[in-house]
Formats: C-alpha cells, sequence, structure tokens
C-alpha cells in the first residue's frame, strides 16, 4: 500500500508542476492577475481570494484532489495565505459534499456502491480519529468518504475537525510546492517532494496500526461473545 500510494502522489506532482512551470513559462498574466488581484483595489484583492474559495470548494466537492487546490494557492497567493485558502477550501467542499449526501441520500448511497454500513459501524464510535487518519493519505477518493460520511449521518462537527486535521500535512507540503515553483526555488520544491514521501510514509504507518487495533478489538469482542455463550 506505502509503495503505490507513493508512487500515484509524485505522479500528481509531476503534473502539478508541470503545470505551474506552464502557466510561468507562458506567462499567463490575465489569469494571475485575475485571481491574485495585485493591484491596491481592496475590493478586488477580497473578490479574487473569495472566487478562488468558491471554485475549491466546489472543486473539492466533486472529487477534485485537493493537492491541485492547495498547490495553486500558493502559486497565485503565496504560502501563508495559499495555506488558509487552501484549507478553508477543502473544508467547504467536505460541508458541500456531506450536506448533498444528507439531503439527498437515495443518490449518495447509489454513488458510493453500498459502502455505507461499513462507514456507519466504524465511524460511529471514533469519528475523529478515523476521519483524521483516511485524510493523511495523499490520495484516494475524498468524495467517496464525504459521501459516504453525509448518508451515513457520521457526526458533522467531529467530522469536519478530523478532515481538517488531516488535510494540513498535505496542504503545507502542496503550497509549499505551489510557492517553490511560483519563486523559482527547486530547493523548495525538492523539501517539499521529500516532505510529500515522509508524511506518506507516515500516514500509512498510522492507518496500519489503526487497523490492526481494530482487529484486536474485534478478536476480543468476539472472544467474549464465545464465553458468553459458554
Amino acid at each position: 500500500m506505502g509503495p503505490k500510494l507513493v508512487v500515484r502522489g509524485l505522479i500528481l506532482i509531476c503534473v502539478l508542476v508541470g503545470a505551474g512551470f506552464l502557466i510561468e513559462s507562458y506567462k499567463f498574466e490575465e489569469i494571475v492577475e485575475a485571481l491574485a488581484f495585485s493591484g491596491d483595489a481592496e475590493a478586488g484583492w477580497l473578490h479574487g481570494r473569495l472566487a478562488y474559495l468558491a471554485l475549491a470548494g466546489l472543486f473539492t466537492a466533486f472529487g477534485g484532489p485537493r493537492q491541485a487546490i492547495s498547490f495553486f494557492a500558493a502559486y497565485f497567493f503565496g504560502l501563508g495565505e495559499g495555506f488558509l485558502i487552501a484549507l478553508a477550501g477543502s473544508g467547504l467542499g467536505c460541508l458541500i459534499a456531506y450536506f448533498f449526501a444528507r439531503m439527498f441520500h437515495d443518490a449518495a448511497v447509489n454513488l458510493i456502491r453500498g459502502r455505507v454500513d461499513v462507514a456507519r459501524r466504524i465511524w460511529a464510535r471514533d469519528t475523529f480519529w478515523l476521519t483524521f487518519i483516511l485524510r493523511l493519505l495523499p490520495v484516494g477518493s475524498n468524495l467517496l468518504a464525504n459521501l459516504a460520511a453525509g448518508a451515513s449521518a457520521i457526526p458533522f462537527a467531529a467530522f469536519l475537525a478530523g478532515s481538517l486535521a488531516g488535510y494540513v500535512p498535505q496542504t503545507l507540503v502542496f503550497v509549499l510546492m505551489g510557492s517553490g515553483v511560483n519563486v523559482g526555488s527547486s530547493v523548495q520544491v525538492a523539501v517539499s517532494v521529500g516532505l510529500f514521501v515522509i508524511s506518506t510514509l507516515i500516514g500509512v504507518w498510522v492507518y496500519a496500526r489503526y487497523r490492526k487495533r481494530l482487529r484486536s478489538e474485534a478478536q476480543a469482542d468476539a472472544a467474549a461473545d464465545l464465553e458468553g455463550a459458554g
């Protein structure tokens, strides 16, 4: 699982970095100015960021990779501001998909193909930590997790908190990368790639330990049931 996640993540990195350098090479100034609003107009500055936030929320709500949102947020707005906008955009996408699944339960169940029962059994008792662990992994269906949580009526506050906390490491990695491409810092890009590999392996390790704990608890419950039946 670990090597596959790293490889898939590195492919995504190559695509994003390539797109960033393409924008830089062809000087798509109109795009940058439309989003960044580098002028002095306060209204323009705010509107640009709100527009990007809204687009980021919709993009991630429909299953788009939040890493792309983080990368381009830093590319257009800088490291610190890009991080906040990217994290807020990912959270907004999580909120939209979750409440879509709550309002249109049957449609969400069809989309996730009957995985609601599994989500309900696991998330109901450990919502924050399981959500946090799932978000640590760099690839996988963010949309599927959001829909499953909404359709299963997982407590929203704990789900959102776990999501935002789990989003932080990958958001940091990709905003660092986007900022590095924008300023032409190959060192910054290389550091972000290294951090990506490290954070992915940590996420896989935490996930494996959590699965091991679940299995141990299941075996203990089964043994207790047998003793009770005896």
